[in-house]
């Protein structure tokens, strides 16, 4: 059952309540008696009990640790004592989101180191770059594709993710068809001439390899991906949740540079 948004505030609330109560007293405390952990012990823990692995650990600015995981960013206190899922604001006018804007840095640099594996439609006059994540089985990401011309003639270069929406495996633990299609063409001399086929209902060769298409995936999830076309900056920014015009995409894309 899907928890109330409400429930859901609470809880968060009744745990930074509990948490920040535990800094205050800890603060009270002469410092032999605070027993802080160190991070090679708070990942030991944490993977104990929650089925991620560590990314990394970093001592953060609100005073707690900041837990990067494979599947999100969680803090926890120096004692090891209380964990926390949830983001973490400035408390400034804007309320600038220091979770998400970490999220976005790793995203960057997951971005930037999988650029080559991407199957690109370059813009001759490039304008602006956007990520696109991509699956064959996909009805909206047919259509764009039928219209990449429109985006790159606007001076957008389109890099596709490959993502297979319903997951790397089916119900049986056996590579999803679409899995299967995203590597052939991944694998394939000429990906670009492969995507092409298929979104025009031939047939590519079945072809493997050691393919993006897992790490793919997983930059999706990392983003928080719940369909395709989703549409990101190469920094790891939201340009559009779905399927959008060329034309209204470059004015998303105008209007994020300016602001």
């Amino acid at each position: 059952m899907k928890r109330h948004p409400l429930k859901k505030a609470l809880t968060l609330a009744v745990t930074f309540t509990a948490l920040f109560s535990s800094f205050a007293h800890a603060k009270s405390l002469p410092p032999s008696s605070v027993n802080a952990v160190n991070k090679s012990e708070i990942s030991s823990k944490f993977q104990s009990i929650v089925p991620f692995q560590v990314v990394e650990i970093n001592d953060h600015v609100t005073g707690l640790y900041e837990i990067v995981a494979d599947k999100g960013i969680f803090y926890a206190s120096k004692d090891g004592q209380f964990l926390v899922s949830g983001a973490v604001h400035q408390f400034k006018q804007g309320l600038p989101n220091l979770t998400e804007a970490k999220k976005a840095q790793i995203a960057a640099r997951s971005i930037d180191s999988l650029r080559s594996t991407f199957v690109t439609y370059k813009a001759a006059n490039e304008r602006y770059e956007v990520l696109a994540f991509f699956d064959s089985s996909c009805g909206y990401c047919r259509k764009m594709h039928k219209e990449i011309s429109q985006y790159n003639a606007l001076g957008i270069t389109v890099h596709y993710a490959l993502y297979p929406r319903s997951g790397l495996t089916d119900r049986y633990g056996q590579p999803a068809q679409s899995a299967l299609e995203l590597s052939d063409i991944a694998c394939s001399e000429n990906p670009n001439m492969a995507l092409n086929t298929l979104m025009q209902g031939g047939a590519i060769k079945a072809v493997r390899c050691q393919s993006p298409v897992a790490s793919h995936y997983e930059l999706g999830q990392w983003l928080g991906v719940q369909g395709t076309p989703s549409i990101y900056d190469m920094a790891g920014n939201s340009v559009m949740p779905g399927y959008a015009p060329a034309s209204q995409m470059l004015k998303t894309l105008q209007q994020m540079t300016q602001g």
